[in-house]
C-alpha cells in the first residue's frame, strides 16, 4: 500500500479505475508474503507484484474481469505441486489473493487521499472493505483513523469494534468475520522514519538499503554537497543544517523514529548524540571505535546525562558481522535497524 498509494491517487484523479490485488494470507514457501500488492490497469499494465509466475498471470486475468464487473473476488492458490508439474517455480506454499476495483468516484478519491495524508504524517490507518454486500446494498469500504474518525461508509458499531480489536495485533491484511459478513482488513503502516546525521561514505549505502526495506530516509549534513538530493535520490528528504543551531532542531521525533549518527567528526557526533538522547527515538546508533565511543560517553556523563541514557545507544553501530567496507557496514547497520523496528512492534 505504501509504495502504490501515489499511483492509486494519480489514477483516480485521471478518472480511471484500477484493480488492486493483495495477498491476504500466505503459508509455506510463497513468492511474496501477506500484504504484497499489485495494481492492474485496463490496458493490462501492472504496478507492483504478487510474486510473478503462473499465479500472477491468473490474478491478472481475473483482474480484467473484476475491472469489468466491479465484483470483488478472493482467489486461492496452492503451489505445493507446481514443481512436479513442470512449472518453473521453487515455491511450495499456499496463498489467498483479494481483488477489488477502485473506481474514480468521490468517496474512493476521498478515502485514498485521506490514506495518503495519514501515511505522510507517519500515522497508522486501517482500510475495511466488505467482501459481501449488506442487505439493501454494499456498505462500501472505509478508513479508520488513529483518533477514531471514519472516512467512507460506516459499516456499523459491531463491525467497527471488531475491526479495531483485530487491528491491534496485525501487521498484514486479514479477512475478518463480523455481523454475519466477511471483511478485508488492510493495515496501512507508515514507513519507519530514519534520520541519518552525516552524508558521508557510509551514509549513502546505509540510506539506500534502509529505503529498500521500508524506512523513510532523511539525510542531514552541514555541507550542501553532502546533503544534496542527487547524492541521495532514494531519500525522502535531504537538508543542510547549521550545527550551531542543532542537528535535530525543529524536527518531530517519536518512539518509532531511528537516528543513525555517522558525521565526519567527534565534535559533531557528540552534539548529534546529545540531541538524540533528548528525544524518545526508538533507535539511536553511533558509528566509531570503542575508544571514540567511550570518550564521547565520558563527556555526556560530565554534562549530566545518566548511564540509563547512554544505555539507549547502539555503539559501535550495527550487528557484529566483521564488516569492513562502507557497504558491509551499511548492511550491519540496517540489519540492526530492522531488528529494533521489529522489537518495537506490538
Amino acid at each position: 500500500m505504501n509504495e502504490l498509494i501515489d499511483i492509486i491517487n494519480t489514477t483516480l484523479a485521471e478518472g480511471r479505475s484500477v484493480v488492486a490485488a493483495t495477498i491476504v494470507t500466505s503459508v509455506g514457501s510463497t513468492p511474496r508474503t501477506a500484504g504484497s500488492k499489485m495494481l492492474i490497469f485496463p490496458d493490462d499494465k501492472i504496478a507492483g507484484t504478487v510474486g510473478g509466475g503462473l499465479a500472477e498471470g491468473q490474478v491478472m486475468a481475473a483482474g480484467a474481469e473484476v475491472l469489468a464487473s466491479g465484483v470483488s473476488r478472493l482467489m486461492d492458490f496452492d503451489m505445493t505441486g507446481q514443481a512436479s508439474k513442470g512449472a518453473d517455480l521453487i515455491c511450495g506454499g499456499k496463498m489467498r489473493v483479494f481483488l477489488e476495483r477502485l473506481a474514480p468516484d468521490a468517496a474512493t478519491k476521498r478515502l485514498f487521499a485521506a490514506l495518503a495524508d495519514t501515511l505522510a504524517k507517519s500515522e497508522r490507518g486501517l482500510v475495511v472493505t466488505p467482501l459481501e454486500p449488506a442487505s439493501g446494498g454494499d456498505a462500501g469500504r472505509c478508513l479508520l483513523l488513529p483518533e477514531g474518525d471514519i472516512v467512507g461508509s460506516d459499516p456499523g458499531p459491531a463491525v467497527l469494534q471488531a475491526a479495531r480489536e483485530r487491528a491491534r495485533d496485525i501487521l498484514a491484511p486479514v479477512v475478518m468475520e463480523a455481523d454475519g459478513r466477511r471483511f478485508f482488513l488492510e493495515p496501512a503502516l507508515a514507513q519507519s522514519p530514519l534520520v541519518i546525521c552525516g552524508g558521508g561514505h557510509v551514509s549513502r549505502p546505509t540510506g539506500q538499503i534502509a529505503a529498500m526495506v521500508g524506512f523513510r530516509v532523511t539525510v542531514l549534513d552541514d555541507r550542501p554537497e553532502f546533503a544534496a538530493p542527487e547524492r541521495f535520490p532514494f531519500a525522502a528528504e535531504t537538508a543542510v543544517i547549521d550545527p550551531a543551531k542543532g542537528w535535530l532542531t525543529g524536527r518531530r521525533v517519536s518512539e518509532n523514529d531511528s537516528i543513525v549518527i555517522v558525521t565526519r567528526g567527534h565534535a559533531h557526533d557528540y552534539d548529534a548524540l546529545a540531541e538524540a538522547l533528548g528525544t524518545p527515538a526508538g533507535y539511536i546508533g553511533m558509528i566509531g571505535s570503542s575508544s571514540k565511543r567511550d570518550a564521547i560517553y565520558d563527556r555526556l556523563l560530565a554534562a549530566g546525562f545518566t548511564r540509563d541514557d547512554i544505555a539507549r545507544v547502539k555503539s559501535p553501530i550495527g550487528l557484529p558481522i566483521e564488516a569492513e567496507t562502507p557497504e558491509e557496514i551499511a548492511v550491519s547497520i540496517v540489519a540492526e535497524l530492522i531488528a529494533c523496528r521489529a522489537a518495537r512492534r506490538p
